[in-house]
């Protein structure tokens, strides 16, 4: 009888512990986790200004970007225009990686458009530019949000388990950080 308690309150014991371990907890600690780390901007582009206008990202993080939201309004004296927002990541030394994003017009009010897009970006570095499809627009302005969060780029955390170093004659193994490029 005795064994019989000590199984049950070994068993409710793991089991209780094993609670702070649940898928939702678990995605409760990464939203937590994310929300101390949150970036939040709101990058103007307009016609006046195409060239890339560059985001400020701390040094030694990475930006995550959850979700862009585009408004604004265009024009032009032609048949019509899609303006088209041009986001351009680094990470490391790596080539730059353009991402193009052409909100949809509203259908009440012409000339206005606006949009939401969920997307996944990395950024080390991060510029947006304004652009076009059709006519040579006349009157160009948006609103860039750009919503995400960072990542510290810390040595522990870019390679969680380096590699041991060979024991040398002089002394016992280590640990090493691997090469980066």
């Amino acid at each position: 009888m005795k064994t019989n308690r000590i199984v049950c309150a070994v068993t409710l014991a793991l089991l209780g512990s094993c609670a702070v371990f649940t898928p939702a907890n678990l995605q409760a600690q990464d939203v937590a986790a994310k929300a101390l780390n949150a970036f939040q901007i709101t990058v103007p582009v307009n016609i006046s200004n195409f060239n890339f206008t560059p985001v400020s990202i701390p040094a030694g993080q990475r930006l995550v970007i959850q979700d862009i939201s585009l408004s604004g309004a265009a024009q032009t004296n032609g048949t019509d225009v899609q303006p088209i927002v041009i986001f351009a990541t680094t990470l490391g030394s790596d080539a730059q990686n353009l991402r193009y994003f052409a909100p949809i017009q509203d259908a009440t009010v012409p000339g206005q458009y606006y949009q939401d897009f969920a997307t996944t970006m990395y950024a080390d570095t991060l510029s947006i530019s304004p652009a076009f499809s059709g006519y040579t627009p006349t009157f160009m302005s948006f609103n860039v949000v750009i919503t995400g969060y960072l990542v510290d780029l810390t040595p522990s955390q870019s390679c969680p388990n380096p590699a041991p170093s060979k024991p040398t004659a002089t002394g016992p193994a280590t640990l090493t950080p691997p090469l980066r490029k």
